[in-house]
């Protein structure tokens, strides 16, 4: 028995799921009835396939049909079934009417568990459902929604192509906390349209150039469409493609400047959540794209300095920011989490995975520069810098009274 859940946990989790739907369909109605652990993977990692675009067109259709009685089974058990929440998930994935109604009510329904409803988020889109958009608008003004929900529905309006997703975003950008916003630019550099669409908005003064950070603003050069390039080239000009040897110049800069500032590490710690977080862990908060930095790259302050002011000196292969062009026209930037002959998963930055099915994949290229953007002293006014130093610069959270300033910290920097 063992042996047999072993295996199809084991078939499911593969990435050829597709090619083997006889045997796909006959182990999952074996697990469902006599593991319900097992099945929960298993319809768990199913749904992931199909959600990606692994398991698609015929063979969705074909595991979908030949699934039916036995999924109906669940879902008429309703939530009484341990296997409920999973079924529901994939059905609507793959774009069946009724599961699609419940999904919709669980994202509107704030005593729904996150989880729950970051599923019927991701589980909606891949089925491209229209109803989301709407739910997404609503979600994205309203005051009570979490950025937890936030962020999962704009990685998931990723999903649409539609030039209503950027109106949707834009007009919903300044309602969105200063730990969000960076996510909503990402997905709009994602799209030609989008992309248009945001440029144009920086163009009439409705945001600021700012918002897009330096790697944004080299992938939107790099577009094929012609009329976005001369768009970004007209407010930001040129921009270097491999690391600038001036960076030593800021650093020596920043080095006098923070030697005689005086930063609150308190309020560095919502600098870092706010700017940093985006794509690096500390002290178990933040998102797992860069490093984690709790115990790496902060070994000195002179250490400190060069990693966050001249990122591009020294990047590990596993760091170099890898631009995927997909067939459909989208334009996804991240760190390389996986690549083989059946697809390639980024980690972009706000921690979103993005799973690109290998005959969808249309150009990937590999930068000479590290996904950490330069310029942050044009970023942060000069007290934001010290605060967010003055955190990065002791070696335990500041809250901790065992807490001290890394080697070669200044001795004034570190206030109250």
């Amino acid at each position: 028995m063992k042996i047999a859940l072993a295996l199809a946990f084991s078939l499911l989790a593969s990435v050829s799921v597709a090619e083997d739907v006889e045997s796909v369909v006959t182990l999952l109605e074996f697990v469902i009835d006599v593991d319900e652990e097992t099945a929960a993977k298993c319809l768990a990692t199913l749904r992931q396939r199909v959600q990606s675009g692994e398991v698609t067109g015929e063979q969705r259709d074909a595991i979908r049909e030949q699934l039916a009685d036995k999924l109906r089974e669940v879902l008429d058990t309703g939530r009484e079934s341990p296997l409920y929440i999973d079924t529901l998930m994939l059905a609507t994935s793959w774009g069946d009417k009724d599961a699609t109604r419940v999904a919709r009510d669980i994202i509107a329904n704030s005593k729904e568990s996150e989880s729950h409803r970051n599923a019927a988020i991701d589980a909606l889109a891949a089925s491209r459902d229209s109803g989301l958009l709407s739910s997404a608008q609503a979600l994205l003004e309203a005051n009570s929604t979490s950025e937890a929900i936030r962020s999962r529905l704009l990685g998931a309006l990723g999903r649409y192509d539609g030039p209503s997703v950027a109106v949707l975003v834009l007009g919903c950008y300044e309602q969105l906390s200063p730990n969000v916003q960076p996510q909503a630019i990402e997905l709009l550099t994602q799209r030609a349209s989008w992309s248009r669409l945001l440029l144009e908005a920086i163009g009439h003064n409705e945001l600021p150039a700012s918002a897009l950070n330096i790697n944004q603003v080299r992938t939107l050069l790099a577009s094929p469409d012609q009329e976005i390039a001369a768009l970004v080239q007209s407010h930001w000009g040129a921009v270097r493609t491999e690391r600038n040897p001036a960076r030593e110049g800021v650093i020596r800069q920043m080095r006098d400047q923070l030697g005689k500032a005086s930063g609150n590490p308190h309020r560095g710690r919502g600098i870092f959540n706010r700017v940093c977080g985006q794509c690096h862990r500390i002290y178990g908060v933040g998102q797992d794209v860069g490093p984690e930095i709790t115990r790496n790259g902060r070994g000195s302050f002179e250490h400190l300095l060069s990693n966050v002011f001249d990122p591009s000196l020294v990047i590990g292969a596993s760091y170099q920011a890898r631009t995927v062009i997909t067939a459909d026209g989208r334009i996804l930037t991240g760190l390389l989490a996986e690549d083989n002959e059946q697809r390639i998963v980024l980690k972009t930055q706000g921690g979103k995975v993005e799973i690109v099915p290998r005959e969808d994949v249309d150009e990937i290229a590999i930068s000479k520069l590290s996904l950490m953007p330069e310029g942050l002293e044009k970023q942060l006014p000069p007290e934001q810098l010290a605060d967010l130093f003055a955190f990065l610069s002791l070696d335990r959270p500041p809250e901790n009274s065992d807490a001290i300033p890394i080697a070669g910290t200044p001795a004034n920097l570190i206030g109250d």
